[in-house]
């Protein structure tokens, strides 16, 4: 078996020389579909709301002002998810803190359901929204760990691909249990996936790559022998020796590793602007308008059911996208192909706004949707290859905070404009977000496309 030992006469193979020489394999896939699950079933959760806006708004009489930060609610938890577990994941390890953002949001999901008042309501919401929050960056974190540089992209795009599936399933989810059931039902029935968490705990690895960061060398050796196993035993054949690769590391040598505060060093202070720039108006755009999808619809003359079936429809226009930016990523770099999507994005939602009919709902939301959902592909494939090992989940966690700001204003601002302006100004509004952002990578961003870390 060609697994590389080390002893104190022979030197020590880094992990990343030892994990960029795996051929593609079936425990990969394992591997990436186990992550893959666990992003599906908080997809759920992260969609669900938009489908239940209405809903909730006649069973607490809740105006549009009140909606919207019900709306936001969640995404000031996404912030404070997002920036703590980021950290804690570098410190800690990223299965450990995964699993507990995981039982977090199963959690305060249930506690959702049984929700009494309004203030209830804001608090149980706000405690989903910190443990959905939490695992977003982990998941894309260990991910990118774990797989070598030369399929890294299209693992992350399969991976966030799955993002509109999870929105489609709540919309199902929604349309299925919420005539029988009610709205408490739905965040039952949503909660349970939670429960994914002990399959991860069974047969999820560390990230040898953060072991090795923190210096656990012992340990990273055995992990990642024992995926060098699995993966020979699942090809069949002999690995070829590993071959020392170079790493990106730090963009500066002299950078210290003092954790969140390297962040603002100027060797990472161009990529921190940048990332608080492009996250923030893409969530803001992104969430903003994804919350207040159903109740746009519902301003054309749709009904709740029916605005709930047409939002799950589309949602599913995402999944090709999948396929255009796994060819971009390669073909133009990390960098244009992110700025691309969401400048479609954009174009796109203020296109669709001018929708009148069911059939142009349908065409022009499908379009929508292809570019919408290929930004957040895009995005995602992009920002953990932005960051070294030691400051991945960091520098990731900072990212997705900046861009919940962005999340936590969209739907009231959104919610404002539609209110005084009408739904068409909500599509403009969130169109212009969006392009801004796609400039803010055009200008600021570096290339990662090939990069080792």
């Amino acid at each position: 078996m060609n697994v590389m030992p080390h002893s104190a006469t022979m030197p020590r193979i880094s992990v990343s020389s030892r994990v960029e020489r795996l051929p593609k394999s079936s425990y990969q896939t394992l591997l990436c579909w186990l992550l893959i699950v666990a992003w599906f079933v908080e997809a759920i959760d992260l969609g669900g709301m938009s489908f239940l806006m209405p809903v909730l708004g006649k069973a607490f009489h809740l105006n549009p002002k009140t909606l919207g930060y019900l709306g936001s609610i969640s995404f000031a938890g996404m912030f404070v998810g997002s920036l703590i577990s980021g950290n804690l994941s570098d410190r800690f390890g990223r299965k450990k803190i995964l699993i507990a953002s995981m039982a977090f949001w199963g959690t305060a999901g249930l506690l959702l359901s049984i929700a009494w008042s309004i203030e209830s309501l804001f608090v149980f919401r706000f405690l989903l929204g910190v443990g959905l929050g939490a695992q977003v960056p982990i998941g894309i974190t260990m991910l990118s760990e774990l797989i070598p540089s030369s399929i890294r992209g299209k693992y992350l795009a399969l991976y966030q691909a799955f993002l509109p599936v999870g929105v489609a399933g709540a919309g199902l989810l929604t349309y299925l249990v919420l005539p029988r059931f009610n709205w408490h039902g739905v965040f039952f029935v949503e909660a349970l996936p939670a429960l994914w968490l002990f399959v991860l705990w069974k047969y999820m690895p560390e990230s040898p790559r953060w072991l090795e960061a923190k210096s656990r060398f012992t340990e990273a050796d055995k992990v990642i022998g024992d995926i060098e196993t699995k993966v020979q035993k699942s090809t069949g054949k002999e690995l070829p020796p590993p071959v020392e690769v170079v790493t990106a590391g730090d963009y500066s040598k002299e950078a210290p590793k003092k954790g969140f505060g390297e962040l603002v060093t100027r060797a990472y202070l161009p990529i921190m602007v940048m990332a608080a720039l492009w996250q923030g108006s893409t969530m803001l755009g992104f969430y903003g308008l994804n919350t207040w999808l159903s109740a746009l619809l519902v301003a054309k003359g749709f009904s709740i059911i029916k605005s709930t079936g047409f939002v799950s429809l589309i949602a599913l226009g995402g999944l090709p996208a999948y396929f255009l930016v796994t060819y971009l990523a390669e073909k133009i770099g990390r960098k244009w192909n992110a700025a691309f999507f969401m400048i479609m994005t954009g174009v796109g939602a203020y296109v669709w706004g001018s929708a009148t009919t069911f059939a142009l709902v349908i065409i022009l939301g499908l379009i929508f949707q292809y570019f919408y959902y290929g930004m957040a592909i895009a995005n995602n494939v992009y920002l953990p290859e932005l960051w070294p090992t030691h400051l991945r989940g960091t520098g990731v966690g900072f990212g997705l905070s900046c861009g919940r700001i962005g999340a936590l204003i969209g739907p009231i601002l959104l919610g404002y404009v539609m209110a005084n302006f009408g739904p068409m100004a909500v599509f403009g509004v969130a169109a212009g977000i969006m392009v801004f952002g796609g400039l803010a990578i055009i200008v600021l961003g570096p290339e990662t496309k090939g990069r080792v870390f």
